[in-house]
């Protein structure tokens, strides 16, 4: 019997045009590598025995269109009235908007309630977030209002940007969580693209932040850290069955990379030699990647479906 995961992708963004044209929004983005990852999962992961086949909702989340909460697995009207196909995850996309913006923005504050309302009154639905989805998680999810012990924030990055391959030193205890998937990686290391400029903060109180390096990690249990570099201290956060986000774009190649830069470049100001170098750490469009977003992937799968 198949097994089937429904994820309702929030597009909170679009792509670069070119980007857009080619290869169509986030949510599409999403669906093409968890559905390949999940057919290489289901050939060669020893625990499968259901065929996993993924399932795509996208939901257009400037435009006010949201999953019916009906639709969310273990609804409490469910059991009256049961619902086909109903929706296991929900995934918040990338975007340019950042999440300290949040008092002057509307939509952001009515998707910051959503996603507390899942995570409060839905417990079997799970919730990821990539680049801004894994900021809005932080925020939304760990940040505690008048929190005693700690400060939790969304800032923008005084250390400058992260634009495409990026080395990210995994914490040992979310590589143990998934060893089949990044067990193989050397010195728990992971390579993702990335293209971002804001960063997620977690201190303890009293806590000072240097510039010239990330300060130490506090986050609350059972939250945890994924990884880390040396100007982005979280990576990724990991709650065990529940939440899973990560700063990097494993859903996004080379070739989606260097759009996001050609596109971004005037808008940003940039230098063509600051494009250059972003194109260089980027690398060139091949068929074989030069990242391990497909080990990734498998990690996304595996949380999704109770897999090690």
């Amino acid at each position: 019997m198949v097994r089937n995961i429904h994820i309702a992708v929030l597009d909170v963004d679009i792509p670069a045009r070119k980007l857009y044209e080619a290869r169509g929004l986030c949510s599409a983005h999403f669906r093409d590598i968890l559905r390949e990852t999940a057919s290489y999962l289901n050939k060669n992961h020893p625990a499968i025995t259901d065929p996993l086949n993924i399932s795509v909702t996208a939901f257009d989340i400037r435009g006010g269109h949201y999953p019916d909460f009906h639709l969310l697995r273990g609804g409490p009207a469910q059991e009256q009235w049961p619902v086909h196909n109903p929706i296991d995850v929900i995934l918040i996309t990338g975007g340019s908007p950042g999440v300290y913006e949040m008092a002057h923005s509307p939509w952001m504050q009515v998707l910051e309630k959503f996603i507390q309302t899942i995570y409060l009154e839905y417990p079997e639905v799970r919730i990821m977030g990539t680049c801004f989805g894994h900021q809005l998680i932080a925020h939304a999810l760990v940040r505690v209002p008048d929190d005693p012990v700690r400060d939790v924030y969304v800032e923008k990055c005084p250390l400058g940007r992260e634009v495409g391959i990026y080395t990210v030193q995994l914490e040992d205890k979310f590589v143990q969580a998934f060893p089949s998937a990044l067990g193989h990686l050397p010195k728990g290391q992971l390579r993702i693209q990335m293209f971002h400029g804001d960063r997620v903060i977690a201190v303890e109180k009293g806590t000072p932040v240097m510039l010239s390096e990330s300060p130490p990690v506090s986050l609350p249990a059972p939250w945890i850290n994924i990884g880390s570099t040396p100007i982005c201290p979280i990576q990724g956060l990991y709650n065990p069955g529940r939440v899973l986000s990560v700063q990097g774009h494993y859903e996004m190649d080379a070739f989606g990379m260097q759009k996001m830069c050609m596109e971004s470049a005037p808008v940003m100001g940039w230098k063509e030699s600051k494009l250059a170098l972003f194109l260089e750490q980027v690398g060139p469009d091949l068929k074989d990647r030069a990242d391990d977003a497909k080990s990734f992937a498998s990690a996304v799968l595996c949380f999704l479906a109770d897999l090690q």
